[in-house]
């Protein structure tokens, strides 16, 4: 039933066009996989990992509990806004204003400085002195007499002239001198220099206008880590990130993980990694070999090349003697008429189920052979990924062989797909295989599924071409062109 409905799909594809476009195909998977690598770099990256610890804080609501607290944080309920009031209630006491008004002038400094003349507390003896019974009662005799005692008032007399004097004993009368010193060294002045102290201060100013604002929360770390957090959750990338975790985009990449990668980067094939040979003659003989039933012998890698990335299996017109395997007979001696060329990792890479993919071009001429399948250590089953055998030039087929419990030929089972340009076209060829059925493919196009008969062991990777019919000899050599292999297992849990 399978088989039937990816017969249909394929025959609308030839009905309504060709099989997807290589270089398109490529490109799309190159891009999705470079979008996959970029999201999960990303989860190792700085940003992702800041937005991760702002969220995390976020949730915490730290910020709301900040707002909050600020919200209920004016400058009337401040012990600042207390200050200002008590220094604005002690600027309001009429002695206080008088004396801060006198302290602006001159007087309190020259009532002082007449002072600390002596001449006032002079003048106050000499009066007190002239005024007194006794000088009065002898004074006539005393000014008669020109004493001593007479040139005290004479000193008065011109004591009482002098104006620094008068001015000291105007002011001495003045209430608001008096007024000041009275406060000159009160608690009232001295806690009033201290609240204007504390409310002219630049702390004092700067936190009244702290509080007096309205933005306080924006000058706090809680609002800048918030900033933070919004312009990363509003970036392009973490919109992004978040979109596509959210999808089923990786959902195919995902389930996949790369477990062989052949590019053929060196200008030499690895032999590390690449026999040239059968499995078995490596195995066996340390030598090549063919079948009975091959026209050509496989050359020990001298019909293989690598240009410029590129992997070529050349079949061409060349004499050679080599081992041929007969069933009846063993290893023989055979001489040949062509040479060929084949590789394998019978020695390095062996998987059971997963994804298996080459991308492949190959010329098409009658009576050469190309093939790409999957073998292990006996020789069924056999994967055939796919198989060219000549015949036309747009199409190949996928098949399975395995034992029919019985002597006698092998069972298979045979697909053909038709609508490519195998010559001039690179295509992608593979099969998805699990425990369930095996999925052939060509550029992600289903064209055969098998679901009996499975392989129970694992398989290794086998590229060959060669002669198998009636050849033009004049359009030789032929080439099976290889530009990368790839292998991935279904990855657990």
């Amino acid at each position: 039933m399978a088989n039937i409905v990816i017969k249909l799909k394929l025959l609308v594809i030839r009905l309504t066009g060709r099989f997807p476009k290589t270089e398109a195909l490529e490109a799309k998977d190159k891009a999705l996989q470079n979008e996959f690598d970029e999201f999960n770099n990303f989860e190792d990256s700085a940003d992702y990992k800041k937005f991760q610890e702002l969220k995390a804080w976020l949730e915490t609501k730290e910020h709301e509990k900040v707002k909050q607290e600020l919200k209920a944080l004016t400058f009337k309920s401040s012990s600042e806004f207390q200050t200002e009031k008590e220094y604005q209630a002690i600027c309001k006491n009429k002695a206080l204003i008088n004396y801060l008004q006198l302290a602006e002038t001159s007087t309190p400094k020259d009532f002082v400085e007449i002072e600390k003349t002596g001449l006032p507390q002079k003048f106050a003896e000499l009066e007190t002195y002239i005024k007194s019974p006794e000088y009065k009662k002898e004074r006539k005799r005393f000014a008669k007499e020109n004493a001593e005692e007479y040139q005290k008032e004479i000193q008065y007399i011109e004591l009482k002239q002098n104006e620094k004097v008068k001015i000291y004993f105007k002011l001495k009368k003045s209430k608001a001198l008096q007024n000041y010193f009275q406060i000159n060294d009160s608690e009232q002045l001295a806690k009033h220099s201290e609240l204007k102290a504390k409310v002219e201060s630049k702390e004092f100013t700067e936190r009244k206008a702290y509080l007096l604002s309205t933005d306080k929360f924006e000058k706090t770390e809680q609002y800048q880590k918030l900033q933070e957090y919004n312009k990363l959750n509003q970036s392009e990338k973490i919109k992004w990130y978040f979109k596509v975790k959210k999808s089923d985009k990786f959902k195919e990449i995902k389930k996949w993980e790369l477990t062989f990668c052949e590019n053929f980067e060196s200008k030499k094939l690895d032999q590390q990694r690449w026999l040239t040979k059968l499995f078995w003659g490596e195995a066996l003989l340390n030598s090549s070999y063919s079948l009975a039933s091959d026209s050509h012998w496989y050359t020990d890698g001298n019909n293989i090349s690598i240009d410029k990335g590129i992997l070529k299996i050349t079949t061409r017109k060349e004499k050679a003697n080599g081992l041929s395997w007969d069933s009846k007979f063993g290893f023989v001696p055979k001489d040949f008429d062509y040479t060929s060329g084949i590789i394998s990792t019978g020695n390095s890479f062996r998987q059971q189920h997963g994804r298996f993919e080459a991308k492949i071009k190959m010329n098409t001429l009658a009576g050469i052979y190309h093939a790409f399948w999957l073998v292990g250590d006996k020789m069924l089953p056999e994967i055939d990924i796919f198989r060219k055998k000549g015949e036309g030039s747009s199409s190949l087929q996928g098949a399975f062989f395995w034992e029919n419990g019985e002597k006698g030929k092998p069972k298979k089972s045979i697909d053909s797909v038709n609508g490519l340009s195998l010559d001039s076209e690179f295509y992608i060829l593979g099969v998805d295989w699990n425990e369930q059925k095996i999925t052939w493919k060509i550029n992600g196009i289903p064209f055969k599924v098998e679901t009996n008969n499975l392989p129970k062991g694992a398989v290794y990777i086998v590229f060959s071409s060669g002669i198998n019919g009636k050849i033009d000899e004049s359009k030789l050599p032929a080439t099976f062109e290889v530009d990368w292999v790839k292998c991935w297992a279904h990855k657990k849990g």
